[in-house]
């Protein structure tokens, strides 16, 4: 929920008889008290305040340190990078070194050796190369930023921009592989190991959809048109719906299977719920005969082992939520794979896996459609190649 921005106001100054505001600790002078002259001289040091996020003013622009303009755009990062957009957290670890290293460094000063010296802090860390690129970016963007509302020189954006992004196989940053779909087999083991019914609802709807975790997590009955075949899932929220983008998951015959059990009276309600799936394990376990305070003692003792391994003290006190969380799942299917010792893989890749049936199937652009993308070549990164048909083209026309 946005908070309402508190708007510096127009005051006497005694001594002068002038009127004068505060703007980012800096008093403006702005006329006789009373005059048409100071209202208008107000108005305009409010609206560009306003307009710049609660920036600084530019006539303190040449004394913005790093630390400032951070701060700054953070500010406006709150308001624009509204959730679900994780940006703000991404924009809060892209700068953490700048501040550590260059904080009380003029911002108009921080140059591109600088930006190389906070990006040579990711490499040695082990960051992966398009992982720094995207943090270097970002930095970039805030300094952009600080052009756009007058508090930098364009100069300063223009030879961050010089600096150019790590290349694969020319820089000692680590490299990651492509995602790839997760095959069928290594799914289905990995679902025999998950005790949670709804989690495995979820990633069967995943698999069957296309649709992005945090989609499927947040899926209710009101969302739902079951008027049309197949059914029409618009979720509340999306990816791209800043964007003005419209996102419809399709639910074909299986998903439908897998929804039925799941779908409820309150339109509202989440279909998913993990404050049920701990009322029902906690059932199972009482009838098993062991009793809440057991299975509460057992979880404190593996909590206090885990936490002497670390050598540190940790509590837990984070009670089970009204709907799941991508992060959540990642979790289940994480510890899932190692009890089934098999190669870990994370939810998203089902999302992969499920484009590259659509392609195969039903093409290219229509698979752009089912998976909620813009262009054909994003739906092409989805989509692993379908090697056994090429192979089968060549063997024939080759």
């Amino acid at each position: 929920m946005k908070t309402k921005t508190r708007v510096p106001s127009l005051r006497l100054h005694r001594p002068s008889r002038q009127a004068v505001v505060t703007i980012s600790g800096r008093d403006h002078y702005c006329g006789p008290w009373g005059s048409r002259t100071a209202q208008a001289e107000y108005q305009r040091l409010v609206g560009e305040w306003l307009a710049s996020g609660g920036a600084p003013t530019a006539t303190a622009c040449e004394a913005i340190t790093v630390a400032e303009l951070v701060l700054a755009y953070r500010r406006f990062a709150k308001g624009y990078y509204a959730p679900p957009s994780k940006e703000q957290a991404q924009i809060r670890l892209a700068m953490r070194p700048v501040i550590e290293r260059y904080g009380h460094t003029l911002a108009r000063d921080f140059g591109p050796l600088a930006l190389k010296a906070v990006r040579e802090v990711w490499i040695e860390a082990g960051l992966a190369r398009r992982y720094i690129n995207q943090r270097v970016g970002r930095i970039v963007r805030a300094w952009a930023w600080g052009v756009e509302n007058e508090l930098l020189p364009a100069e300063c954006w223009q030879a961050l921009k010089a600096v150019k992004g790590l290349r694969a196989g020319r820089s000692v940053a680590k490299e990651t592989p492509a995602v790839k779909p997760v095959s069928d087999a290594v799914f289905e083991a990995t679902l025999a190991e998950i005790g949670s019914p709804q989690v495995r609802a979820i990633l069967r709807l995943m698999r069957f959809t296309g649709a992005r975790p945090g989609e499927v997590c947040i899926m209710r009955t009101g969302d739902i048109d079951r008027t049309v075949s197949p059914w029409e899932y618009r979720p509340e929220t999306h990816k791209t719906a800043h964007r003005g983008h419209e996102r419809v998951v399709y639910i074909g015959p299986r998903a439908q299977a897998v929804l039925a059990d799941w779908l409820r009276a309150d339109p509202e309600a989440f279909l998913f719920q993990p404050r049920e799936a701990a009322a029902a394990v906690r059932e199972a376990a009482h009838v098993a005969g062991r009793t809440d305070a057991d299975r509460a003692r057992a979880a404190r003792n593996k909590r206090a082992a885990d936490t002497r391994k670390r050598g540190g003290r940790a509590q837990n006190r984070r009670l089970p939520g009204e709907r799941y969380t991508p992060g959540r799942l990642g979790h289940a299917v994480g510890r899932a794979c190692k009890r089934a010792e098999i190669e870990h893989w994370h939810p998203h890749q089902l999302r992969h896996a499920a484009a590259t049936d659509l392609r195969r199937e039903i093409g290219i652009e229509a698979a752009r459609v089912v998976l909620g993308h813009r262009s054909p070549g994003m739906a092409e990164l989805y989509a692993e190649a379908d090697r056994e048909a090429a192979a089968a083209h060549m063997a024939r026309l080759g």
